[in-house]
């Protein structure tokens, strides 16, 4: 209960047993209500008289004067709107009828365990607190009746509406939401039993519960009113106690079923809501209960190339995704935790789709649903691969560039070289030791130029085998591919080793992704002015199981405006003849496929004491991979 709501909420405690009032008063403490102890009826009595302070509830011990004790209640019934709990050492048996007909709750032997009289109070709190949400109509032509009646539920806290005809009553039923109608038998204008089978005509007895009354002895009657409807039957003249426990039984009895007719209005609606959520959603939804279908969606019925919802729904799970493999299968079949994978489905007509399948179980009105959805990625994968294919295009377009840079100059030496041979023999003025010594720098550039060829054949030819090596390894052998292109344009490398542990996976897959990251640094450290501020810093190192590589520029850093979206494919800030768009992304994509991770942020570092700054991609690479 709110603990606001609480602290405003006034118990007087009146018992002569220090102790019993201090255990009691201590015990409802932990409920935080406003609390105050009197060890004698006197001081209660003085209070009631001399002021006007708000009390809620009294706990009055009786064992003081039971005489008495019918003066006190009344004088609390007249001065204040306090509710009445009594306490005693003895039975009260012989007086319980009047007390209960002075409007009295309940009463406690305090010789019970002090724990369980203060449980019963809370319980007793909570009523008085609830009740007040709760209306009963009293149907009954004894106005006397009728006001005693009254006098008592209201002193429970009870919101109470009166009828004295068959007609009146009908008209306050279809008007208030009520909880309890305690309805006389032998009315002057209807019987009861004709005011129950109308009810049931207007479904009015599934919205609150009958307590049927009448002073007649004939057994027929309180038969045919449960028949009829009626919850419960009392004949008058009854015990008042017995009346207030029943009406509190029945308000309960009323109350759980409002709250579980309303949960499962909720419930229903919660499952018509997710129907017409499945229906509308365009990625194919299947709605699984002990693995069969009981509901899927149209793009469902579309994709696997069924005319009607009615040919799927129940189905096996197993019939649906039988092309699935053995693997993903035991996933979607077990239902404590949620899958995420992608697999193929074929359609009824043959068609194989490439899909993006996420699975999820959730209870709904206590049954458990296996919620399985399914997206066509056959066109992504498709156009993945055109990008793949463009990219790779783009990179022997940058490969051939390469090629020309690393080429020039030993062609021009072996050109040099070749021609001075020849104008000496012709001139006939070769001198042997010089004709040896440029034949032999013939041969080492040839030398060279072969083993360029070697490294741009063995990162074109898309070489997909496993192997173990070094990363150390790997970035000098991308950095030899663009050796001139850096040289050319007077960008240093600088290289940082710390740990680099040997990593199992197609070494290829690394180099490609080295190449798109330096490529993009050099394009843009080739647009600064002065040479001696394009430096490329890669560190090596081992971090949580990952070699970690940094690759730092000084070309300035990614604007802010276009930080999230250096990744996409076809972005670049590139003019279209030096970019297409797709380095970045297609590394991006590469590494996600190995497990890694790939970032951007811009920084700055330091060499030989001079501060550079720009971005800096961070590339955790798996010790062992396979895409």
């Amino acid at each position: 209960m709110n603990k606001h709501i609480n602290s405003s909420f006034h118990i007087v405690i009146v018992d002569n047993n220090e102790e019993f009032n201090n255990n009691l008063t201590s015990l409802l403490q932990e409920e935080h209500y406003q609390l105050t102890q009197f060890l004698k009826v006197n001081n209660l009595i003085e209070t009631i008289n001399n002021e006007n302070k708000k009390i809620d509830l009294i706990l009055l011990n009786i064992d003081f004067d039971p005489e008495a004790t019918l003066k006190v209640i009344q004088l609390i019934n007249n001065k204040t709107k306090a509710k009445v709990v009594l306490l005693s050492s003895d039975d009260i048996t012989p007086q319980r009828e009047e007390y209960f007909k002075q409007g009295v709750l309940d009463y406690h032997l305090n010789s019970k365990k002090v724990e369980h009289i203060a449980n019963d109070i809370i319980d007793t709190v909570n009523k008085i607190l609830t009740n007040k949400k709760e209306k009963i109509v009293i149907l009954n032509h004894d106005k006397e009746f009728v006001s005693k009646m009254r006098q008592l539920l209201e002193q429970r806290s009870y919101t109470v509406l009166v009828a004295h005809s068959g007609k009146e009553g009908i008209e306050i039923l279809k008007e208030h939401e009520i909880t309890l109608l305690i309805l006389d038998m032998e009315l002057p204008d209807k019987s009861g039993l004709t005011i129950l089978e109308g009810l049931k005509y207007l479904y009015l007895l599934n919205d609150f519960l009958v307590m049927a009354t009448s002073s007649s002895d004939n057994p027929a009657l309180f038969r045919d009113a449960l028949k009829r409807g009626a919850s419960n039957f009392m004949k008058i003249p009854f015990l008042y106690e017995e009346f207030l426990l029943q009406t509190d039984i029945l308000v309960e009895s009323s109350r759980s079923r409002k709250t579980i007719t309303k949960q499962k209005q909720q419930i229903e609606h919660s499952l018509q809501s997710f129907k017409e959520l499945v229906n509308s959603s365009i990625n194919v939804m299947f709605i699984f209960k002990k693995n069969i279908c009981v509901d899927c969606n149209n793009e469902a019925v579309e994709l696997l190339g069924y005319e009607d919802k009615k040919d799927l729904i129940g189905r096996s799970l197993k019939d649906i995704f039988d092309t699935v493999s053995y693997e993903h299968y035991e996933e979607l079949i077990e239902d404590t935790t949620d899958h995420y994978f992608n697999d193929k489905i074929v359609s009824r007509n043959g068609n194989w789709y490439d899909v993006q399948i996420k699975e999820r179980n959730i209870y709904i009105g206590g049954k458990l649903l296996k919620i399985v959805a399914a997206m066509d990625i056959t066109d992504i994968k498709r156009n993945n691969k055109i990008i793949s294919q463009q990219s790779k295009m783009a990179s022997m377009g940058e490969m051939i560039g390469n090629i020309a840079h690393q080429w020039r100059q030993p062609l021009t030496a072996i050109s040099v070289a070749a021609s001075g041979i020849k104008l000496n023999y012709e001139l006939d003025m070769e001198d042997r030791d010089e004709t040896v010594n440029e034949l032999e720098n013939i041969v080492q550039n040839t030398k060279f130029l072969s083993a360029t060829i070697e490294d741009f054949q063995s990162y074109l030819k898309n070489d997909r085998s496993k192997s173990q090596f070094f990363m150390k390894n790997t970035v000098q052998k991308t950095l030899a591919i663009i050796q001139a292109n850096l040289e050319s344009h007077e960008i240093e490398i600088v290289q940082n080793y710390y740990e680099d542990k040997q990593i199992e996976g197609i070494q290829n897959d690394l180099v490609q992704i080295l190449l798109n990251v330096v490529n993009n640094a050099v394009d843009k450290l080739k647009t600064l002015e002065s040479n001696n501020k394009r430096k490329i810093v890669i560190d090596v190192s081992l971090e949580d199981g990952f070699t970690t590589l940094y690759i730092s520029d000084s070309g300035g850093g990614v604007p802010s405006e276009i930080m999230d979206k250096i990744f996409d494919p076809y972005f670049t800030t590139k003019h279209q003849a030096q970019g297409t768009g797709l380095g970045l992304y297609m590394t991006h994509q590469i590494i996600e496929k190995i497990g890694g991770d790939i970032s951007v942020e811009n920084g700055s570092f330091t060499i030989d004491e001079e501060e550079y700054y720009g971005a800096k991609f961070k590339l955790q690479i798996p010790l062992m991979f396979n895409n």
